[in-house]
């Protein structure tokens, strides 16, 4: 049979001779009290998860959009990390932004279109609003003519409406394609 050793109280970090080896506190108030702490840190997870239920069905369509912008724009920064900045050729420090060619506001059809969203560096597509001019003649080099083409067709056509299961799902995939994506980064 193993020696019980002294050990220091869970609570109030006193010394004492445990009568078992699982033995965390040296008495009763400091059962009671780590106890009463113990439900604390349960009743709050348990509030967390219920929040976080609650926000999910308080969501509207719009907040599901922007979900799905924000993995979209870091799906295109993770993609394009380490090319050019696709408006002035520049090297993009930091991770840079997702740069549409056709605004989201005017053509919602190619918002998430991998063709239309490019990595930019901060100087052009803040300042110079995409610098379109220089965008317009890189982007048929990055993607080729005949993708470019099909982007302006897709670009004209009527508006595409994602149903929220749909967008839930393309979120998923981008998600996905983000971890794999890094994880061959790491490898």
């Amino acid at each position: 049979m193993k020696e019980i050793k002294p050990k220091k109280c869970a609570v109030c970090r006193e010394e004492f001779m445990p009568f078992k080896s699982t033995q965390k506190v040296c008495g009763t108030a400091c059962a009671i009290s780590l106890g009463k702490s113990n439900i604390q840190k349960q009743n709050a997870k348990a509030w967390r998860k219920e929040k976080k239920i609650r926000k999910e069905e308080l969501k509207t369509h719009k907040d599901y959009l922007n979900d799905l912008q924000k993995v979209f724009n870091e799906f295109i920064r993770v993609r394009d990390k380490g090319k050019s900045c696709v408006s002035c050729g520049c090297r993009v420090e930091g991770n840079g932004h997702a740069s549409h060619f056709f605004s989201v506001g005017s053509h919602p059809n190619v918002r998430f279109n991998e063709d239309n969203v490019h990595v930019s560096c901060v100087e052009c597509n803040l300042h110079r609003h995409g610098n379109l001019a220089e965008y317009s003649l890189r982007l048929p080099r990055r993607i080729g003519q005949e993708r470019f083409d099909m982007l302006v067709v897709k670009a004209k056509q009527s508006l595409l409406k994602l149903s929220i299961p749909e967008i839930k799902e393309k979120i998923e995939y981008y998600r996905g394609k983000i971890r794999e994506m890094k994880k061959k980064a790491v490898v």
